[in-house]
């Protein structure tokens, strides 16, 4: 669901935000629908109206944080004109996020570790966005000629072990309370990208 959809419906925004503070709070586990229902001071059924389970309003909460975390990324790399400067921001940006994300849902640490299967679905989905906004990045500098040429199979091949790259750096710091400095995101990111640009 994109945030636009949420906006439109103040009351799936108000049990989505009701339900983060609470995930934020206790973790996934210790909060029950009852709990997100009297958060919001709504009934139980009010809930089971726009969300079946627990798991649909933490898969809800969970996508709009990315579509919002993605929306400031999508910006900060539109102001930047060089290739090797949007590659730089898109990495730093989301990586970034993931220390803050760390901080505030501490609690749910435990959860993930007990059931990885939690974020299957959302990482899916996020994994296709972030590859399409590296895909992107490479075809400007392909035609800003920073970037040696590539044809699409080298493209995607790029862009998924980017994003292979980015996740397992995202879980080691949100998991296992790693933290890198801006310039440290920001010398691996150019470290990678220096892998494609042209001699």
């Amino acid at each position: 669901m994109s945030n636009s959809q949420i906006e439109k419906d103040p009351m799936r925004e108000e049990i989505l935000n009701g339900a983060r503070i609470l995930f934020e709070r206790f973790g996934f586990k210790k909060t029950t629908m009852e709990d997100i229902a009297k958060q919001i001071g709504k009934s139980k059924s009010a809930l089971y109206y726009y969300y079946k389970t627990k798991e649909d309003i933490f898969e809800a909460v969970v996508l709009h944080d990315i579509d919002t975390q993605q929306a400031v990324a999508v910006k900060a790399v539109e102001e930047e004109a060089s290739a090797p400067g949007k590659f730089r921001v898109l990495f730093t940006t989301l990586l970034k996020d993931v220390t803050e994300k760390a901080t505030r849902f501490s609690f749910f640490r435990s959860d993930i570790t007990e059931n990885p299967f939690l974020l299957t679905n959302i990482i899916k989905r996020r994994d296709s966005v972030i590859e399409e906004q590296i895909k992107d990045i490479l075809i400007v500098g392909i035609s800003r000629h920073e970037v040696r040429m590539m044809n699409n199979a080298e493209i995607s091949l790029w862009s998924k072990m980017v994003n292979l790259t980015m996740r397992g750096l995202g879980t080691k710091m949100f998991l296992e309370d790693e933290h890198f400095s801006e310039s440290q995101l920001e010398f691996l990111a150019d470290t990678l990208f220096k892998g494609v640009m042209v001699a």
